[in-house]
């Protein structure tokens, strides 16, 4: 986030606001192609996890299993998926190349860019396919084996790389061409980093000889509902970008996209939070169903009290913000449309524990049924706001869709985990009274606008700290992580449809 917000005035300044308007739909095309992966990137953590797991058998010593030799044979299945993934990445990566003229005819550019440029740009782009999709193989090995400092360290690398590298070329060159060869130049850095921590982790990665002849079947039907998921989940995160590109100029684009950029960094909270309650909440069920509202309670909570206050910090101070950041033209533009965006957010990061909770329990077909029934109904909403009323349409087509998928999923949550309905009732209705204090505040306007949101965010937080403070409910959760940190994650449930995983912030807007 510090990077992207020394690096997006800059890059504004230097390449214009119609090419900053393309870069960022080619960023919104890489992160929707980094996830075609099938559904392996997620479900080689589950596989691995379990085979780590069941290590030790009969006459295998604790270096064969960590090296994936033995019974565990970890990388007999994880070889083979990478290399399969990596497969993936270069037949998509082959499909944008093909279709690099056409996409570059959508890009409806005024200030003399050649369709070459744009094409140009797009077939960089391909060849960062494969390099995504491998390194999410990569890491997949290492969340498994709970490498979570280095896995961090190199994701940093790779996301202040992406904002920062295209700074260096400047100087030398305005056109969109080097800048995505930069951004190529920090993933490939990633690829290199995950490679070396995962052979050393693994180091039967290398030597395709001793992968033996594992049998993928159980990572492929554990793979088919993520994949969906995976599918279905970035089309709705990035369908209002492409949506809004057919119906206002490029340089309208950058006002929404901009503050969404910005606010989307905030998921790596709840995102964080998700990863490491997915194992806790998948080892207890079964032996002790009601830990399952622990964790919703004191995850759901504190993820409330979070954004809370960084609702009520947008409502004081996020058109200010913005003025000081990008200007005062910018700022009139775009004020609303953050407003109203943060509305989605706190919607969107409510929504991720009791998400994760619905997969930890084996049912990820549930996200999937229920991302495919909103995204019809989502796109025709957001065609017809953003059409009607531009950004800001399109901003409150979003927030609206990431309400109504919170409500469903702490709906849904009981159903499939009993013994969560007065918890997720309980932080249903707060997140309601709270969206409705921000709403109204938005309606009135002003200074009058902004005291109501604020009173009724006061008076939800007031709420949700009486209860945390009253429960102590992070402390009862903290005490089983701290006692299985260093515990290989979970064997995954037996029921057939034990297919769930917690998210990657980076690649869609939920679990």
């Amino acid at each position: 986030m510090a990077a992207a917000l020394l690096s997006i005035p800059l890059l504004i300044s230097a390449v214009g606001m119609e090419r900053f308007g393309a870069l960022t739909l080619i960023w919104a095309l890489l992160g929707y192609l980094g996830v075609l992966d099938l559904g392996l990137g997620r479900s080689l953590v589950q596989v691995v996890a379990d085979r780590i797991g069941h290590a030790g058998g009969p006459g295998e010593t604790p270096e064969e299993a960590q090296a994936g030799q033995g019974s565990a044979n970890t990388a007999g299945i994880a070889g083979p998926a990478i290399a399969l993934m990596g497969a993936i990445g270069i037949l998509t990566g082959g499909a944008v190349a093909l279709g690099a003229g056409l996409l570059a005819d959508r890009f409806q550019l005024e200030t003399g860019t050649s369709p070459g440029e744009i094409r140009t740009s797009l077939l960089i782009a391909a060849a960062i396919v494969p390099i995504a999709l491998i390194s999410a193989g990569l890491r997949g090995v290492l969340e498994a084996h709970q490498r979570f400092r280095p896995i961090s360290l190199v994701r940093m690398t790779v996301g202040v790389l992406n904002y920062l590298s295209p700074l260096f070329v400047l100087p030398f060159s305005q056109s969109l061409v080097p800048v995505i060869a930069a951004i190529a130049v920090g993933r490939f850095i990633g690829l290199v980093g995950y490679g070396v921590l995962a052979v050393r982790q693994m180091p039967d990665l290398l030597r395709p000889g001793r992968w033996g002849r594992p049998s993928l079947r159980g990572l492929f039907t554990m793979s088919a509902w993520m994949m969906l998921n995976n599918l279905v989940g970035p089309a709705m995160l990035y369908a209002d970008r492409f949506i809004l590109l057919s119906l206002v100029p490029a340089a309208m684009v950058a006002f929404y996209t901009t503050p969404f950029e910005l606010l989307s960094r905030l998921m790596v909270i709840p995102g964080a939070l998700s990863l490491a309650l997915f194992p806790l909440a998948s080892s207890l069920f079964r032996r002790d169903p009601p830990a399952l509202g622990r964790i919703l309670d004191a995850g759901g909570h504190l993820t409330l009290a979070v954004f809370l206050a960084m609702q009520a910090a947008t409502i004081v101070g996020g058109e200010t913000a913005l003025e000081l950041w990008l200007g005062p033209a910018f700022a009139a533009n775009s004020a609303s449309v953050l407003s109203i965006l943060m509305l989605g957010v706190f919607f969107n990061a409510t929504a991720y524990v009791p998400n994760t909770l619905i997969q930890s329990v084996g049912r990820v077909d549930v996200t999937a049924r229920l991302q495919l029934a909103e995204l019809p109904v989502y796109l025709g909403v957001l065609w017809l706001l953003a059409e009607r009323y531009g950004a800001v349409g399109a901003a409150a087509a979003w927030s609206l869709r990431t309400a109504v998928d919170c409500g469903l999923l702490l709906v849904l949550l009981p159903r499939v985990a009993p013994g969560t309905g007065t918890v997720a009732l309980t932080i249903g209705l707060r997140a309601l009274l709270a969206g409705v204090a921000g709403l109204a505040g938005l309606l009135v306007g002003g200074p009058v606008g902004a005291a109501i949101s604020l009173t009724g965010l006061l008076a939800v937080g007031l709420g949700v700290a009486g209860r945390l403070l009253r429960t102590r409910s992070w402390e009862k959760l903290a005490a089983p992580l701290r006692k299985n940190r260093a515990v290989p994650l979970p064997a995954p449930l037996p029921a057939p449809r034990m297919n769930g995983q917690a998210i990657d912030g980076a690649a869609a807007d939920r679990p």
